[in-house]
């Protein structure tokens, strides 16, 4: 889960998807409550599905990387006790241990590089969210600058229309 939004953030993203279908949608009525109700369904059952989704990878991650440990620890730990009891298996368990060695340091560097990528995409994802709120804020902003242009030449209007 280290690697997807917030519940913050996915909350936000929902409300804001949840706005522009509605507005998308409106007519003259407006939108039905049924169909309101439908889509925020289908957005909250596909952000609770993404969300387990990823805890199921994590899981599995994890999973491998805890085989994959204790398989190359047991690995060195029998040669490392093969070795002590007889130097004549010296260059079989060297090369057991390595292969084990090398093993565990692939997966160790795995789940490290996974992480440093989460990382980065979190903080993308971050910034984008926060770009998108302000391009949010700002085209309100230009909403409401033009209704006030628009009512304001209505008047001009009304006002000349009476000469």
């Amino acid at each position: 889960m280290a690697d997807g939004p917030t519940p913050e953030q996915q909350a936000d993203y929902l409300v804001r998807r949840l706005e522009q279908t509605i507005r998308d949608n409106r007519t003259v009525r407006g939108m039905s409550f049924a169909t309101w109700q439908a889509i925020a369904r289908e957005e909250i059952v596909n952000a609770l599905r993404d969300a387990e989704r990823r805890r199921a990878a994590a899981d599995r991650q994890a999973a491998v990387g805890l085989v994959v440990a204790a398989a190359a620890l047991v690995t060195i730990g029998f040669w490392g006790a093969v070795v002590a009891v007889d130097h004549a298996w010296g260059g079989a368990a060297a090369l057991a241990s390595l292969g084990a060695g090398l093993a565990l340091f692939v997966v160790v560097a795995q789940w490290a590089v996974r992480r440093a990528v989460a990382g980065w995409a979190r903080s993308t994802r971050a910034e984008r969210l926060v770009r998108i709120e302000d391009l949010d804020r700002r085209i309100k902003r230009m909403e409401q600058a033009l209704q006030k242009k628009a009512d304001r030449l209505k008047e001009r209007m009304e006002e000349v229309g009476d000469l």
